[in-house]
């Protein structure tokens, strides 16, 4: 498998993003420019706790970017009327999670941000985050990725992710530390294999040379995507337990909506033909991994959603904004 390091725009096209020196003058070199690139689609008021926590950073050089995905609920009027510094930017259609993650990226790095921090809008960060992410990332020229410590909102004593590794036996990744109650061995600086697209902070020049995210994942193994290239470049990617996020996940699968499952095994499809050897087995194994895992929960409605899904994919079928 050959690797290529280049830039992806977020339609999928090449595209070069110059630094504007200018965009830092004043600024001590200790604290570089982040910008923070929150994607948001309705959820107004996880929406409004995520901006929030992102204004009471301590982090004395952050730019908080807004890219709406057509909410059209009043999310992004109702974020400019309480932070007005934040940065608004309103798409026009749901372009999912890669590619309106892109459109926030694609502004960071004309602003001349030296670190680009992903958040997903269901997330809280504590208000040291950003700077203990910085720190770490400011000692190693080869760290490329930044993955915090993430729990669970409303399970606050367990982890949602202390960073990831390589699923065993199906496509994708594993968060380790899920659903375990926090410990010391999760409270070590490490270097990981993956991220998850939750939180992350990614250095700009790990964009213009690795690319941005693929938008052929609409939703769902995107970060995985990216991990892989990062790592195919030469950079680290590190996990750094002092900086905490807390997740609105639910902690089971059962309550998941039906189009989550319709994302998660589309994206499954192009995944598996990039990276498998065997990319038709590979889709079968998660297919049936994914039924019997939730079949012996009771969960028998991801099995509609998740056949559309691979047959999309499959097809080659555009999502068309599902979310």
């Amino acid at each position: 498998m050959e690797w290529l390091c280049i830039s992806i725009g977020h339609n999928g096209t090449m595209a070069e993003f110059p630094r504007d020196p200018s965009t830092n003058v004043g600024v001590p070199v200790q604290f570089p420019l982040v910008c923070a690139v929150v994607l948001g689609w309705k959820r107004q008021a996880d929406t409004l706790e995520c901006v929030h926590s992102l204004a009471q950073s301590d982090y004395p050089n952050l730019r908080v970017v807004l890219v709406d995905n057509a909410s059209r609920d009043g999310t992004p009027q109702r974020v400019q009327a309480c932070y007005p510094a934040v940065h608004l930017i309103v798409n026009s259609d749901n372009l999912g999670f890669a590619a309106g993650n892109n459109v926030g990226i694609e502004y960071a790095l004309r602003q001349g941000a030296e670190y680009v921090f992903l958040l997903n809008n269901d997330s809280v960060v504590a208000a040291d985050a950003v700077t203990a992410l910085v720190k770490v990332g400011q000692t190693d020229p080869r760290i490329g990725v930044l993955t915090p410590r993430i729990y669970f909102y409303h399970h606050r004593e367990k982890i949602w992710s202390a960073g990831a590794r390589k699923a065993k036996l199906v496509p994708g990744l594993a968060r380790i530390g899920f659903g375990k109650h926090d410990g010391p061995e999760y409270g070590e600086l490490r270097e990981v294999d993956y991220t998850t697209g939750c939180a992350i902070l990614v250095k700009s020049e790990v964009f213009r040379q690795v690319g941005l995210f693929d938008p052929a994942y609409f939703m769902y193994f995107e970060d995985c995507d990216l991990s892989l290239r990062v790592r195919h470049c030469g950079y680290r990617i590190v996990y750094a337990p002092t900086a905490i996020v807390w997740h609105k996940d639910p902690l089971t699968t059962a309550n998941r909506p039906a189009e989550k499952w319709y994302h998660l095994a589309r994206s499954t499809v192009p995944y598996c033909f990039r990276y498998s050897r065997f990319p038709r087995l590979s889709i079968i194994v998660y297919l049936v991994w994914v039924v019997m895992r939730e079949s012996i929960k009771g969960n028998y409605k991801v099995i509609a959603p998740c056949l559309r899904g691979l047959r999309d994919g499959l097809s080659g079928i555009t999502p068309s904004g599902r979310v």
